[in-house]
């Protein structure tokens, strides 16, 4: 006799073995319970959360004689029929290969029939996106006026594809990924019945690699028996996935922290020549390079278990270079993926990132030369902030109408020198700012900028627009430190200043209307106003403590 597969030995028969769908696994009880069953459904979500089953026990529940607290008795003649499929009152019907016209209009010429010994006549079409325009509109005419006895349940991975005519006539249920927890617990009823040694962190890790599809869990496990029939361990559901484990991952990590990329190379080359699956590998990296940033950001996120895992990783990486490695890393998968070779596509990227601090690391030093000379002035300003009065507090009130003045100055001066080709030719290296993304100090200003859109130029001038005020604000603040990286990338001094969105919208049309006059005007020094009002502080405290003080020659 030829072995059944677990999936299918193990395919849930009735509702209550349904897992991770408790909501929509209510609805359909208390629709049946309250005769409010409609004449179509679809079901959508990944492949593997039970879709097609949900179906199956649907159709069943409704046509059984005996039913008993939402379980089929299994004596009725529906209940027996169905079992030996040999039923004709529940046609299932697969899109994929029956997706023409002709096949709907035969489904519809046979709806009409009654059914034969059951309640319901119920067509499951799986797969329904696969259905050509022809099909679809087939099948409009049918959804529109049903006969009363019919109930289709379509379903499909991808809703987006149905047109809405056919969306709007159905109840939509939409299947959720299953949680590793719930997935655990079902795997292990299987092994419990199925009397299979296997390690709990085995069966973890099927979870994980399943990505919340049951059915795909249920098959890693039926392959780890045949790969394993002793005890199943988690190197051996790696080794049939393709994929590593948590202490090569480590090893992978801490190499790229140690910017050894000849060690790194040879790793993948390693885990190429033994099999291993290279873009799940990537995928794997990402998930633990997102691990280790929240737990960084937040150490309380994982059980200790896991947290003793990602402490392990050198705690001196900040969260600029691991969100830098994420998306190096996304790019690499998202282009392997399109590739006709995944590991030179892989190489290529690793050594981009590896290669990003070498070919920088002067220019950043320099930066870092000037922070470190500034660094003690920022810490007497902070001070200065956190015992300000409230005289001071109106100093920074006309302080910020100082900077909306310049605000002002800055996008006329910008817009009367308007230059578009240099517009263009600024566009295209602006990307450049990236390379100071490795220096932590100044990388949140360079996502600053590149959150933005470089809009107009003019002379010196640069005018970047976002889609909030808050954003644009921030960077108004922060022009001095902003200058300096645009300096950096372009070898010449410039001023930037920032809008939103809907103020830019405003500003562009009375540019292009020439309702408003853009005239070019000198901007205050600022600098000149500090030393001002230090002089004004200077003379009111000389009043206030008149020979008091005295002053060293």
């Amino acid at each position: 006799m030829m072995y059944q597969a677990l999936y299918r030995k193990y395919r849930p028969s009735t509702f209550d073995d349904v897992v991770g769908q408790d909501v929509i696994i209510r609805t359909l009880k208390n629709a049946i319970e309250n005769n409010k069953l409609i004449h179509a459904y679809l079901f959508t979500g990944p492949r593997g959360t039970g879709k097609t089953s949900t179906a199956k026990i649907l159709a069943k529940t409704i046509n059984c004689s005996n039913l008993v607290e939402f379980k089929p008795c299994n004596q009725c003649d529906s209940c027996v029929q169905i079992n030996n499929k040999q039923t004709t009152d529940i046609i299932e019907i697969d899109a994929a290969s029956n997706n023409g016209v002709d096949e709907i209009r035969e489904l519809k010429n046979k709806a009409n029939l009654v059914p034969s010994n059951s309640k319901y006549k119920v067509y499951i079409i799986d797969e329904v996106h696969m259905l050509s325009t022809g099909a679809f509109n087939a099948l409009l005419k049918t959804l529109e006026e049903p006969p009363s006895h019919i109930i289709f349940i379509l379903a499909t991975t991808e809703p987006h594809k149905i047109p809405m005519t056919i969306l709007s006539r159905c109840q939509r249920f939409d299947f959720k990924k299953i949680s590793v927890k719930k997935i655990v617990e079902n795997l292990e009823k299987i092994v419990e019945q199925e009397n299979i040694q296997i390690q709990e962190e085995a069966l973890k890790e099927i979870a994980v690699l399943s990505q919340g599809g049951m059915r795909d869990a249920i098959s890693l496990l039926d392959q780890s028996i045949s790969y394993c029939p002793e005890k199943i361990t988690s190197k051996d559901v790696h080794d049939i996935n393709g994929t590593i484990g948590n202490e090569e991952l480590i090893k992978i990590v801490n190499e790229i922290l140690n910017k050894d990329i000849a060690k790194l190379l040879k790793i993948f080359d390693e885990l190429d020549e033994n099999g291993k699956n290279l873009i799940k590998l990537v995928e794997e990296l990402i998930s633990f390079l997102k691990n280790i940033l929240v737990h960084k950001i937040s150490p309380t996120y994982f059980d200790e278990s896991d947290s003793e895992i990602y402490e392990k990783i050198n705690i001196s990486i900040n969260q600029f270079d691991l969100l830098r490695y994420i998306r190096q890393f996304s790019n690499a998968a998202y282009e392997m993926k399109r590739s006709d070779n995944e590991k030179i596509t892989l190489e290529l990227n690793i050594i981009e990132m590896m290669n990003f601090q070498s070919d920088n690391c002067k220019e950043i030093k320099e930066i870092t030369k000037k922070e470190e000379k500034t660094e003690n002035v920022k810490n007497t300003q902070i001070i200065q902030k956190q015992e300000q009065s409230e005289q001071n507090k109106e100093q920074t009130v006309i302080s910020n109408q100082k900077i909306e003045e310049i605000k002002i100055i800055r996008i006329n001066n910008a817009l009367s020198c308007f230059n578009k080709k240099l517009l263009l030719e600024y566009k295209e290296k602006i990307g450049l700012v990236k390379k100071f993304l490795l220096n932590e100090k100044y990388s949140q200003w360079v996502h600053l900028i590149m959150d933005g859109e470089l809009k107009a130029l003019g002379k010196n001038y640069l005018i970047f627009v976002y889609k909030d005020e808050p954003m644009s604000y921030l960077f108004n603040q922060n022009w001095c430190i902003i200058e300096e990286i645009l300096e950096a990338v372009y070898n010449e001094k410039l001023k930037v200043v920032a809008t939103n969105i809907d103020d830019w919208n405003q500003i562009k049309q009375e540019f292009n209307s020439k309702t408003r006059i853009f005239e070019w005007k000198e901007e205050p020094n600022l600098e000149e106003e500090k030393i001002e009002k230090q002089e004004n502080q200077k003379n009111e405290i000389e009043t206030i403590f008149d020979g008091i003080i005295e002053y060293s020659e």
